[in-house]
C-alpha cells in the first residue's frame, strides 16, 4: 500500500482575496470628463485622493475650475441639443441598460475602489453600494420609454443640462441616484463628485465610454 503524504508545505497559503486590488490597474492620473474624452483641467493643476486607511495616495486628479465648468457645461449642451433630447425614450433606455450592465461586470473592481478612496468596509461597497447603482439604472432604463404614462394627458419633454453636486459618503451610488433619472428623460449632466471620493465617479465615466453614450 502506498502511503500518501500529508505534510503540508511551507507554500500554503489563502488564494488571493476577491476583494484585492491585484485584479485591476488605476491610473496615476484622471483628467476631467469633458465631451466623451478625458482632458486636463485648464489650469493644469492636480491634486491627490488618498486612501485613508492607509494615507497612500491613490491617483491623482485634474483640479476643475470656473473655465472647465464652463467648457463642460457647453458641450452638455451641444450633446443635449444635437443628439440627446431627439432620440426616442426607448433608445435612451438601450444606452442606461448598457450601462448597468457593465457596472455589474465591473462591479468588483468598483467595490475595492470604492472602499480604497472612501473608507468604507468592503462589504458595504460590494453588497450594498454597487448593486443598488446597477439596479437603479436598470430601474431608470425601463421607465425610459413610459414617462407619458406615467403623466397622462401631459405634454413630458427634457429640461436641457442638469448640474449635480454628490456627497463623499456613497458616491457611486450617488452617481446613479442622480445620473439614471436625468438621462432616462432626456437630461444630459455635468457632475461635480466629492474632491475626497472622485475616483468610482471617474470610473463610471470610462463606462460611458464603453457603452457608447454620446
Amino acid at each position: 500500500m502506498t502511503k500518501v503524504s500529508t505534510t503540508v508545505g511551507s507554500d500554503w497559503g489563502y488564494a488571493p482575496a476577491p476583494e484585492g486590488a491585484d485584479h485591476f490597474k488605476l491610473k496615476e492620473h484622471y483628467g476631467l470628463f469633458i465631451g466623451g474624452k478625458f482632458v486636463p483641467a485648464a489650469s493644469g493643476k492636480r491634486f491627490k485622493t488618498i486612501n485613508p486607511a492607509t494615507e497612500k495616495v491613490i491617483a491623482e486628479v485634474a483640479d476643475g475650475g470656473e473655465k472647465d465648468v464652463d467648457k463642460a457645461v457647453k458641450a452638455a449642451r451641444t450633446t443635449y441639443d444635437k443628439v440627446w433630447r431627439k432620440i426616442s425614450g426607448r433608445e435612451r433606455g438601450k444606452y442606461l441598460y448598457r450601462i448597468a450592465r457593465i457596472i455589474q461586470e465591473r462591479a468588483r473592481e468598483l467595490a475595492v475602489v470604492e472602499s480604497m478612496d472612501g473608507g468604507k468596509p468592503i462589504r458595504e461597497s460590494r453588497d450594498v453600494d454597487i448593486p443598488l447603482s446597477a439596479a437603479h439604472f436598470f430601474y431608470h432604463a425601463g421607465w425610459a420609454d413610459k414617462l407619458s404614462y406615467a403623466f397622462p394627458g401631459k405634454s413630458v419633454s427634457p429640461i436641457g443640462v442638469a448640474g449635480q453636486i454628490i456627497p463623499w459618503n456613497f458616491p457611486l451610488l450617488m452617481v446613479a441616484w442622480k445620473v439614471a433619472p436625468a438621462l432616462a428623460c432626456g437630461n444630459t449632466v455635468v457632475l461635480k463628485p466629492a474632491e475626497t471620493t472622485p475616483l468610482t465617479a471617474l470610473l463610471f465615466s470610462e463606462i460611458c465610454q464603453e457603452a457608447g453614450l454620446p
